[in-house]
């Protein structure tokens, strides 16, 4: 217990000592990046009715070894990879931290959109009206849910850290 509570005090050291303009929130825009490279690799979830399903951000396939594709979902994977691209080019726009507060937002925008289409939209609207989904039960695998997930919770602290970044130059620059 000692080794984790040490642990998230040195964590809370750390982020005391960027109080000064530092690039924090290019870390945490990495982090959202690979959290979303990572999901699109990673299957969402099986599905079991009478067959046994692979629920993918590209495709429900079934689970044998052709893997039929019963149904299309690429607007999922699509989504992810340029929610991917958004946040490791929002990276890059260090030198415009208005413009790259607006890609953060716009970003947690559209991760609230792959989620809702994921996570609702998919499962209980349009695989029971493909046949699907029956009376069958969806079992999300969790980690892989969460890769889509976790990265709101990063994509929140880069826009804090940006907008923070922002606060104290205009500070500085009224002291001038």
């Amino acid at each position: 217990m000692f080794v984790h509570s040490h642990f998230f005090c040195t964590f809370a050291k750390i982020l005391k000592q960027y109080k000064m303009i530092q690039r924090i929130q290019s870390l945490f825009l990495l982090l959202a990046a690979a959290c979303f490279t990572a999901a699109c690799l990673l299957p969402i979830g099986d599905i079991t009715n009478q067959f046994y399903y692979i629920y993918t951000p590209w495709n429900v396939h079934d689970a044998t070894p052709e893997n039929i594709i019963i149904m299309r979902t690429f607007y999922i994977g699509i989504l992810q990879v340029i929610l991917a691209a958004l946040s490791f080019i929002t990276i890059f726009l260090y030198k415009n931290r208005p413009l790259q507060s607006k890609f953060c937002i716009g970003a947690i925008v559209l991760n609230f959109v792959l989620i809702i289409l994921m996570l609702w939209i998919y499962p209980d609207v349009v695989f029971p009206k493909n046949y699907i989904l029956q009376d069958g039960a969806t079992a999300f695998k969790l980690v892989p849910s969460l890769m889509s997930v976790i990265p709101l919770a990063f994509l929140y602290l880069a826009n804090k850290f940006i907008n923070q970044d922002e606060d104290k130059v205009r500070a500085a620059d009224r002291l001038r």
